[in-house]
């Protein structure tokens, strides 16, 4: 198709190009038709939100560094205990908050029987 002809186009149509393929022309899909549109944000979800964080787990804070600095000058107020969880020991943790979570409105209505 020349360029005159894309944009005489009629706009039910859309041109699709693949490459290494030769160009499509169809008729365009009405995305409010489609059978799952409800679980999209035109049938009124929530967004995708790519690279949300559910949980935060830690948080670091760094100290601008000199060589004048000496270690023996810094002060520890308390002792800093840290651990290092796997993926699938934090998979684990948060199941098991969830589980435990889900069980507790249960346990408080047992409590009052």
């Amino acid at each position: 198709m020349t360029p005159d002809e894309v944009r005489m186009l009629d706009n039910r149509y859309a041109l699709l190009f693949i490459r290494g393929e030769r160009p499509i022309k169809d008729e365009k899909y009405n995305l409010l038709k489609h059978p799952n549109i409800h679980l999209t944000t035109d049938g009124g979800m929530l967004p995708y939100e790519h690279g949300r964080v559910d949980h935060a787990v830690a948080s670091m804070s760094l100290v601008p560094y000199s060589p004048d600095m000496v270690i023996e000058e810094m002060e520890i107020s308390e002792e800093i205990t840290c651990m290092l969880w796997s993926e699938e020991d934090l998979e684990t943790y948060f199941e098991k908050l969830k589980e435990i979570q889900l069980n507790e409105p249960n346990n408080e209505t047992k409590k009052e029987a």
